[in-house]
């Protein structure tokens, strides 16, 4: 049940995020095909940092955690991409800057539930780099339909916010079933 209330507080911020300051996640990148555009990514980062302080803080109510690691680790996750997003040569791409976040966002995240298991930092790095692109991806194929200024940024968020939702749960559930036996209480399903 825990891992489920995860992913839909994912789900839920990275979609509000998506609909009030279009983060985390885009369709293409910063305005300039060979050059880093520093305030774009300087705003993107403030931004993708709301989201993930929103994120963050539903995540930790889901799961009846208030830890403050997680808070961080999502504003770090959803800054980095939407930094990239706004900011990075268009040239890069979107699977690169999908790469590159991912990537941040796993080391993020295991600093936060204090594992460095390469496996799920992997699998982590994969998860938000196939939301992201994934979302692009679904994205082409219902533009058509209803057009794509409607469903740009949420879509993109419901994928990635389901991709990275279920990619984190099993660590975030470990962590609270060895810190609530370690501190005798009760262990919930």
């Amino acid at each position: 049940m825990r891992s489920l209330a995860w992913i839909a507080a994912t789900l839920i911020g990275f979609v509000a995020g998506g609909i009030a300051l279009h983060s985390p996640g885009a369709v293409s990148l910063g305005q300039y095909a060979f050059d880093w555009d520093p305030p774009a990514a300087l705003i993107g980062a403030v931004f993708g940092a709301i989201v993930g302080a929103f994120t963050g803080f539903l995540q930790t109510k889901a799961v009846g955690e208030s830890s403050a690691r997680f808070i961080v680790a999502t504003i770090v996750a959803v800054a980095v991409a939407h930094a990239l997003a706004d900011g990075a040569p268009a040239t890069w791409g979107i699977s690169l800057a999908a790469a590159i976040s991912g990537i941040a966002a796993a080391f993020a995240f295991a600093w936060a539930v204090r594992s460095w298991d390469w496996r799920s930092i992997a699998l982590m790095s994969f998860a938000w780099w196939a939301g992201w692109v994934g979302g692009v991806a679904l994205l082409g194929a219902i533009a058509p339909v209803v057009g794509y200024e409607v469903v740009d940024h949420p879509v993109i968020s419901v994928a990635l916010g389901l991709s990275w939702g279920a990619a984190t749960s099993p660590a975030v559930r470990r962590i609270l079933r060895v810190r609530r036996a370690l501190s005798s209480e009760p262990l919930r399903p």
